[in-house]
């Protein structure tokens, strides 16, 4: 049974989980008041937005990307630490530094799904996502990513040693390929010059064609954030460990 680290001070920056509808669910501009109506007692701040987003479209001259805005509609925390976002067959929901601990952010998530439900009615999911942005920061003005990272760029001794900039990833499957799960370790702006920093996003998602039923979210959910969970410990090593300081009386196996 693999161990279950808490952290003092997790690097996750933000946290993410995005629900998109299938094309053929009729939509209504008068869906986001509705909404938050529900919400408002949670989500007490409103706000509008445009949001630009690269679609893939299918012609007669086949695959084509194209840039597509919309509109959507955000509820806010009071402190604006975390939001629902909803626009045209979609809806987000997300918190920001500091992380709120994963029981009270998947209740966000389910409680978020549950009202949009209420709302609208659908009969089917298109695809989901779990993401955390892990900004992780290291004290120190030159940085062995070898000490602190199991995943990391490998370079042949011809190249510089250190690179001006990096990005390196990969994509795992699993269930059958019912789920992805795409892993980035970029460099990143440090707060401080002194510093060196990183970004670990990990995005976890149901692939396209694939379904779970509107009643298996949460178990989808839970499915999703051990592996997201796994993989993060898998991407680390102890010196960032220690940089996060473990919660001692947390660490438990996983059942």
């Amino acid at each position: 049974m693999a161990e279950i680290r808490k952290y003092v001070n997790p690097p996750a920056a933000e946290v993410i989980c995005e629900f998109r509808f299938p094309e053929d669910l009729p939509w209504d501009m008068t869906y986001p008041g509705m909404l938050y109506a529900h919400l408002k007692d949670a989500y007490p701040k409103r706000d509008q937005r445009y949001v630009r987003e690269v679609v893939m479209l299918l012609g007669p001259e086949g695959l084509r990307e194209e840039i597509v805005v919309s509109e959507r509609s955000i509820f806010l925390t009071e402190d604006e630490g975390c939001a629902v976002q909803v626009g045209p067959r979609l809806l987000s929901v997300s918190c920001q530094r500091p992380y709120v601990h994963w029981e009270a952010f998947s209740e966000k998530i389910l409680v978020g799904f549950d009202r949009f439900r209420e709302v609208i009615s659908i009969d089917a999911i298109g695809t989901m996502n779990l993401r955390y942005v892990n900004l992780i920061e290291i004290p120190e003005r030159e940085v062995t990513l070898s000490d602190y990272f199991a995943f990391y760029p490998t370079l042949p001794p011809e190249l510089p040693r250190v690179p001006a900039g990096f990005i390196t990833g990969c994509e795992f499957a699993f269930h059958d390929n019912r789920d992805n799960c795409r892993v980035e370790l970029t460099d990143a702006v440090p707060e401080s010059t002194e510093n060196n920093a990183f970004l670990l996003n990990i995005d976890y998602y149901l692939t396209e064609g694939e379904s779970i039923p509107l009643d298996g979210v949460a178990d989808w959910l839970e499915i999703a954030h051990t592996h997201v969970r796994d993989i993060f410990e898998a991407c680390i090593k102890d010196p960032l460990r220690d940089l996060f300081v473990l919660r001692e009386e947390a660490a438990a196996p996983a059942r």
